[in-house]
């Protein structure tokens, strides 16, 4: 076995490509060798701003030999009237280089084909690598690559560098101008070029030495003691941020954190506007004090070993202090007009094509907010108004800098007015939430202006023909649906969400470019997979979710109710006999060529058991209609599975498919009108249910 690594080294990649592009990498390679007859062991991956570096700790360094079978041409082919081989066979034999004794037949896919074994050497890994690398280097995929000098090659940046040891020696290709050798570059500023290194260990010892460390879970370690040793001392607390923290451990390659400080007079500006400004921007961490109020102090991460002068330091504050000052005059600057006066501008600013401008967005939000209002009672003046203003900051110079801001800045605008804390909050939350685990909406005009803004971005674009493929999302439509799952499920709003937003389709009738029941069913397709995906991170199995989403269904917590109720159903033995028979009724019905009547008719029972399952059915139709109508699924369920040595004696006793017509039309009809009965709480034939009758 022997060890392998190679290094890529570049100009400085942003770093929020790198940890996606440098797993892609790592399945490319992988897939790329496991082509090839030689033990790989895994690879590792570990980058910093300016080099993607893949180790393979064990390797082999040559394939192993292999004996395989090769098909020739059918054997009606292979000989002529002599006796001979023709021509395909010699082409054959010649093309392999073997002789006729090595020929042999074996049974093809038509008949009889020509075979032989032949003996095939191993290539050495150095070769197979050669071959592999400049492949490999082109399909690493980054969201944005670039083109440079006059090479027809495109990178995420400029390639200043490979560095690639096989067994510790330099396995030697060329790609991008560059010829991959026993070399490494530390840091840009403080280490070293043409480090020479004789292995992997070697190559991160002498990288160390150099301020380079390439493992982004050390450079993060080396943060977050800071960050520790930065809260003690101050008795602070760093405002979290596991995305900021992620980012950072990939701008540097020796992380150094600094501590700065700004002016007291810029606590005055909101402090969601400091902590925007010094994450977006600056990649800087905020702190709050042990009142819970923000500190005018801040962290900084810089790629170095120190700062001994602190011009680092007073560099980060500079920059920090003129992005406050800019802060802090748009904040003036945009509070000396109402946020009702900025409606004009909205009506010049697109928001989509097709779908007009952010005026005509507003008003189909304002039709949306109005139907949900009949389903989720709210102060229907206070939820009018918030939609009204909800996208004015989009012409504040406040949130034209800090795109990051919008609707958090209206928020605070309408506080600053005096708007109605409903309202105010309502206009602050729109966007809430953001991702899976962002905060809700904390009003009931905030949840309803979230879901009628998203609802029309979803319903609209749709309408015109953008749809999300499995690459692009432009409008963050899934996420749009997701957010909609999750403010109605977790804010526990029990009403039909998918009656209600069919209520809401004529508003996009002018804009509809689609089939219409093409669009519906893209509304609807997304929507279920979204709530399938909130249920999965639940714990819920995919079967139960199967066996209530295939239902007619729109009341999400309806929904919910009904698959806690299956999944504690599924403990109960009596219950699983009854849908593993469910499964039997459904495979006899879908086969029955008969149509069943609509009623069963009762003077056509030749055996007890018929008239035993018709009684039970009738019985179970009235309860479960009792208990589903009282939302009561775990009672519904229970009452199932009462009916479980009934339905078996059924099995065992009678033949459904009976040769005389109206005994088999009539059990069908049963079957027919007993499914019926249980499709009313969950299609039981989507349970994966073992050892069952079914």
């Amino acid at each position: 076995m022997a060890e392998f690594f190679i290094e890529i080294g570049c100009e400085e990649i942003p770093a929020k490509m790198i940890p996606g592009s440098l797993g892609e990498g790592r399945k490319i390679l992988e897939k790329f060798l496991d082509g090839y007859n030689i033990h790989v062991s895994n690879i590792t991956t570990y980058a910093s701003p300016t080099r993607l570096v893949y180790h393979i700790p064990e390797i082999d360094l040559k394939e192993a030999d292999q004996t395989v079978t090769i098909q020739g041409p059918p054997r009606r082919i292979c000989l002529n009237e002599d006796g001979t081989p023709s021509r395909a066979l010699l082409g054959f034999m010649k093309k392999n280089s073997i002789s006729e004794d090595n020929i042999r037949y074996i049974q093809g896919k038509t008949g009889e084909i020509a075979a032989a074994n032949v003996f095939v050497p191993g290539k050495n890994t150095d070769f197979i690598l050669k071959e592999v690398l400049p492949v490999w280097l082109k399909k690493i995929p980054f969201r944005k690559n670039m083109k440079w000098a006059d090479l027809n090659i495109r990178f995420v940046r400029p390639i200043r560098w490979i560095c690639a040891l096989l067994d510790g020696n330099p396995l030697v290709f060329e790609y991008a101008g560059v010829t991959a050798g026993k070399t490494t570059w530390g840091h840009r500023i403080l280490g070293k070029r043409d480090i020479s290194v004789t292995c992997f260990s070697d190559y991160k010892s002498r990288l160390k030495e150099n301020y380079v460390e390439i493992d982004s879970v050390a450079r993060k370690t080396v943060i977050q003691q800071a960050i520790a040793a930065f809260e003690t001392t101050h008795n602070a607390t760093v405002i979290r941020d596991e995305a900021l923290l992620d980012e950072v451990s990939y701008l540097v390659e020796t992380p150094f954190v600094v501590e700065g400080s700004f002016e007291n007079k810029f606590l005055k500006i909101p402090e969601e506007v400091l902590i925007t400004s010094m994450k977006e921007h600056q990649k800087y961490f905020a702190a709050r004090g042990s009142d819970g109020k923000l500190l005018p102090r801040f962290l900084a991460v810089a790629s170095t070993s120190n700062d001994p002068k602190g011009y680092i330091q007073l560099g980060s504050e500079r920059v920090l202090a003129a992005r406050l000052y800019d802060a802090q005059f748009f904040w003036d600057e945009d509070r000396k007009k109402p946020l009702e006066s900025r409606m004009d501008k909205l009506d010049r600013q697109i928001f989509q094509t097709d779908l007009g401008t952010y005026g005509d967005k507003i008003q189909r939000i304002q039709k949306i907010g109005e139907i949900f209002n009949r389903f989720i009672p709210c102060d229907a003046k206070a939820l009018k108004e918030t939609i009204r203003l909800c996208k004015c900051d989009l012409a504040t110079d406040m949130v034209y800098e800090f795109p990051e801001l919008q609707g958090i800045m209206g928020g605070l605008y309408a506080k600053e007015e005096g708007k109605p804390e409903e309202v105010w909050k309502g206009i602050y939350d729109q966007y809430r939430p953001g991702s899976m685990d962002d905060d809700l909406p904390r009003t009931r005009e905030g949840e309803l202006t979230a879901i009628s803004d998203r609802l029309d971005t979803f319903l609209g674009c749709l309408a015109v023909g953008i749809v999300p493929t499995s690459s692009k999302d432009p409008f963050g439509l899934r996420r749009a649906a997701q957010s909609i799952i999750r403010i109605v499920l977790e804010k526990n709003l029990d009403f039909d969400l998918y009656q209600a937003i069919r209520d809401c389709l004529p508003i996009f009738d002018s804009a509809l470019k689609i089939i219409r029941s093409d669009w519906e069913n893209q509304i609807f397709s997304i929507l279920d997979a979204r709530l399938r995906f909130w249920l999965n991170t639940r714990g819920f199995a995919y079967d139960e979710i199967d066996a209530v989403l295939s239902i007619h269904h729109g009341n999400l917590l309806d929904t919910l109710n009904r698959v806690k109720a299956l999944r504690e159903s599924r403990k109960d033995a009596d219950f699983l006999r009854v849908a593993g028979s469910f499964k039997r009724i459904h495979n006899i019905l879908d086969a029955a060529k008969d149509i069943a009547p609509d009623t069963v008719n009762v003077d056509l029972f030749s055996q007890p058991e018929e008239a035993a399952l018709f009684d039970a059915m009738v019985t179970l139709r009235e309860d479960a209609e009792f208990f589903t109508t009282e939302k009561k699924y775990g009672s519904a369920l229970k009452r199932v599975g009462e009916i479980a040595d009934i339905v078996d004696r059924f099995f065992d006793e009678v033949l459904v498919m009976d040769k005389n017509d109206d005994a088999r039309q009539n059990r069908l009809a049963m079957l027919t009108s007993l499914r019926k009965v249980f499709l009313t709480i969950a299609d039981f034939s989507r349970l994966v249910i073992s050892d069952s009758k079914s």
